[in-house]
């Protein structure tokens, strides 16, 4: 999934190319075959459609213990008031009524868990801060930005999630390369980049170090914090090459 252009928030810039990008990464890095990629740009991202693929298209697909799911959303994400739950915007999303027309990322998890899915693993180039990768605010209301989210329970076993910043972080754009710099530096760490020991694998642990290196140097070249974050087994391999 990606989204640039919101109806009602500013603009995701570039989260259309990252998703777009990332889909030829998954036929060509993953293997995955055409048939079994759902890509959702900007409209086609609204909330009706998205939760079409969750709950009519992906059921279909996975096949219980066997199925390896790969997850990519590049949008805007944002925090409830009270901080404690974490939503990912789709397209026509309203930010003052995230309950009613957002993504929960908790439900999210829930609907994926209960198909039994062998392994998922999750890349989310969005951040909770209230903030557009421009630094523009995503809610018009004169409330305060919602800072402080609370990272949501527990994450289960078979699931690795990349998350693009720390909650209190904006992710940022790379103009020069017309991507998310988390995306950016995601797809260069898969093309072979974070294999830092050269052994033909790249795990999580591996790619982390690796976009935390080029993220965290690349956003503060901007005058900004970014740094990505894993949850999962840092010793698990992601990808393998021949």
């Amino acid at each position: 999934i990606g989204i640039e252009g919101y109806d009602r928030t500013p603009k995701a810039t570039y989260a259309n190319l990252d998703a777009k990008y990332f889909y030829e990464y998954a036929r060509l890095t993953f293997g995955i075959d055409k048939s079994n990629i759902k890509l959702l740009i900007d409209q086609d991202a609204n909330l009706i459609q998205s939760l079409g693929v969750l709950k009519k298209w992906l059921p279909g697909k996975i096949n219980q213990n066997k199925t390896e799911l790969v997850v990519f959303f590049a949008g805007h994400g944002l925090a409830s008031n009270d901080g404690k739950e974490l939503y990912l915007l789709p397209q026509d999303s309203d930010p003052d009524l995230l309950a009613r027309t957002a993504l929960s990322r908790s439900e999210l998890f829930k609907t994926i868990l209960d198909l039994n899915p062998k392994k998922v693993t999750m890349f989310f180039d969005t951040c909770y801060s209230g903030i557009s990768r421009d630094e523009k605010t995503l809610l018009a209301s004169a409330r305060p930005v919602r800072l402080a989210a609370s990272e949501q329970g527990i994450i289960p076993d078979n699931f690795t999630i990349f998350s693009a910043s720390q909650l209190d972080q904006i992710s940022s754009g790379l103009e020069e390369a017309n991507h998310g710099i988390f995306s950016y530096f995601l797809m260069k760490g898969l093309e072979g980049n974070a294999d830092l020991n050269k052994d033909k694998k790249i795990t999580n642990g591996e790619l982390l170090s690796y976009m935390d290196q080029n993220v965290s140097q690349k956003a503060a070249e901007l005058g900004r914090k970014q740094n990505p974050s894993l949850s999962g087994n840092k010793e698990d391999v992601l990808v393998s090459y021949r």
